[in-house]
């Protein structure tokens, strides 16, 4: 009995410890730095999520960080723009998805400063 609640215990640090380590990576990340610089702070993505040139040369791409060891998974992304950060942070905080559940304040989306025809 001794042993089950020790490993129970051990797996609920386990859990806390990995859920914090994300995010206290993300706050290493500053705008403009470089894809190199984020590497070097946080390390490499689990995914590269979007990329995209755009018809006037301009580039955009979104890499994916995922905390897996944690009891709800979390998911952070960078946004890089013509190769520097323009924002980061967890995939609700892009979307105001927070404001449609009414939970927390509006959050506004980043919207890039070119006008792109669809």
């Amino acid at each position: 009995m001794k042993f089950v609640r020790m490993c129970v215990m051990m797996l609920c640090v386990l859990g806390l410890v990995a859920c914090a380590t994300p995010a206290k990576r993300m706050k290493n990340i500053r705008l403009g730095m470089t894809p190199d610089e984020v590497r070097k702070k946080i390390g490499d993505p689990y995914t590269v999520r979007a990329s995209k040139v755009f018809a006037d040369g301009q580039t955009m791409e979104i890499w994916e960080y995922i905390a897996w060891f944690t009891i709800l998974q979390k998911d952070f992304w960078v946004f890089f723009e013509n190769g520097k950060v323009v924002q980061w942070g967890q995939p609700g905080d892009f979307s105001g998805k927070q404001a449609q559940q009414g939970t927390d304040p509006y959050i506004e989306p980043y919207k890039p400063s070119r006008d792109e025809q669809h």
